[in-house]
């Protein structure tokens, strides 16, 4: 399975950085708050759990350093 960690480390560092809830993040990938929380700590994982991350990377643009 492909490791999500750099991804969600990345994710979690903009989503602090740029002030975005998990709240509006949810709205803006049509997911609930909890679901992106979840995901971004780590609880969750799976294919949708690697979808959503590598959704979130492209939306919002992150880079690698």
């Amino acid at each position: 399975m492909l490791d999500t960690e750099p991804g969600r480390k990345a994710v979690k560092n903009y989503m602090a950085e740029k002030s975005i809830t998990y709240s509006m993040a949810g709205i803006l990938f049509g997911k609930t708050p909890q679901w992106i929380q979840q995901v971004i700590s780590g609880k969750a994982k799976g294919p949708k759990a690697t979808t959503l991350i590598i959704s979130m990377i492209n939306e919002f643009g992150i880079k690698e350093d």
